[in-house]
């Protein structure tokens, strides 16, 4: 029994879990918090995944690993044939709720997804109905076998034309990048065309949609070609073609991926610690990392300070949900927390060196995974720009890269400090 179930169950508003679909697709880590959730294993998980990565840039043989550019669309779209009654539908996230809204109808939609209150005001879901509408209508067309997940890039009235440079441009920004294509390419007339555009990048098998599993780095050439949907996929087929790389460049890259591999953690009294305290350790470990990059700053350097600093943002959390409380500190309720708060800052100094070297693993990942993206900038399947506050556009990378081994599972390869920050402060 986990100790916050002996202090009768009392919950802090830290505690709040992120509860995802098993085997589902609803979620990517980047690589170097696979450290944290998975300690050694992850490192051996990472660091084989990089080693692959290398020799593909190198021009020898992923080992079955394929490079796959992550795409800033929205929203993600699940879509194919029930397996329980034969009809094409389509959803969010919600098709692998155990009450699943899969929208095989208008009607569906209408229901599944309606407008909602929030904190007295009505918050109206009419864009995304209009999407999936769309959706309905325009992916019903392609042959699609299975499930499959794709993120939507734009429907029609997303697509603008804007002038760069006296020249004509199609452009749409389904999340935070804009995507831009001369109006005049063959490209640019394909998606002016179009009526919905979406890249696919997630299979599902099974023998019904509440227990299919995820395996990513989908091939859309299977699909059935249409006027209507501009679609890709987002794999990347010549990756040693696109990039650059010296033998000093590739040298570097093994050192600091021997380096990583051979750092020690203590990936035991991690565990053991995660089981003992009354919250979820990886969860928050992993948005204190996060807390520098969320404001566009760099991340701490100093794994001792980054321990002793997570140990007060434990505390700040715990003062804060007790000041919320009508007793205060002295209430029942109150005195409960006190416990648990010098029951957590007890255990978390004890072990504040299995924190540090955790996180010397996490910086490590995380340098050596950035050596990798500046490499692989320039691999891009749309020029990309950033919206500035004056409107203009800032010429960016692409969001980032996703490396799918030959299981189907995959890790995320993301400058985080520009675009997670980007996404934080939208």
């Amino acid at each position: 029994m986990r100790l916050f179930e002996l202090f009768n169950n009392t919950s802090l508003d830290i505690e709040k879990l992120i509860y995802e679909a098993d085997g589902k697709n609803t979620h990517l880590d980047h690589a170097e918090e696979i450290i944290f959730m998975q300690g050694s294993a992850g490192i051996a998980r990472v660091t084989s995944t990089f080693e692959k990565l290398l020799d593909q840039l190198e021009g020898g043989d992923a080992g079955g690993d394929a490079v796959t550019t992550k795409w800033d669309g929205s929203p993600a779209v699940f879509c194919g044939i029930d397996p329980n009654d034969g009809k094409f539908f389509v959803g969010t996230k919600g098709v692998f709720a155990k009450n699943a809204k899969l929208n095989k109808t208008t009607g569906d939609i209408e229901n599944n997804h309606p407008d909602v209150v929030k904190q007295g005001e009505t918050v109206s879901k009419e864009g995304l109905r209009d999407k999936l509408n769309a959706s309905l209508k325009h992916l019903s067309g392609l042959g699609i076998q299975g499930v499959i997940q794709g993120d939507l890039l734009f429907t029609r009235e997303d697509v603008k034309t804007i002038n760069i440079e006296g020249k004509k441009h199609v452009a749409f920004k389904p999340n935070t990048i804009t995507y831009v294509v001369p109006a005049d390419s063959e490209l640019g007339q394909r998606i002016s065309a179009a009526e919905i555009g979406i890249v696919f990048h997630t299979s599902y098998e099974g023998d019904s949609v509440e227990n299919m599993s995820a395996r990513f780095g989908y091939d859309s050439s299977q699909l059935t070609p249409s006027k209507d949907v501009w679609f890709t996929d987002a794999r990347i087929r010549d990756v040693s073609g696109q990039v650059q790389l010296s033998d000093t460049e590739g040298d570097a890259i093994r050192q600091a991926i021997a380096d990583l591999k051979t750092t020690p953690v203590d990936s035991a009294a991690f565990n053991k610690l995660d089981d003992l305290l009354p919250f979820d350790l990886i969860m928050e470990i992993k948005a204190h990392a996060n807390t520098p990059i969320r404001s566009g700053k760099a991340l701490e350097s100093n794994p001792k300070r980054f321990a002793s600093s997570f140990i007060e943002r434990i505390e700040d959390q715990y003062e804060a949900a007790i000041a919320k409380l009508k007793t205060g500190r002295e209430g029942p309720a109150g005195q409960k927390r006190l416990e648990k708060l010098a029951y957590s800052k007890k255990l978390l100094t004890d072990n504040s060196e299995v924190i540090a070297n955790m996180y010397i693993a996490y910086l490590k990942a995380e340098a050596t995974k950035m050596m990798f993206q500046r490499k692989m900038r320039n691999i891009k399947a749309l020029d990309s720009f950033i919206e500035q506050p004056d409107g203009s556009l800032k010429v960016t990378d692409p969001e980032g890269f996703v490396i799918v081994d030959h299981m189907g599972n995959a890790i995320k390869i993301v400058d985080r400090l520009e675009f997670s920050a980007a996404n934080f402060l939208r």
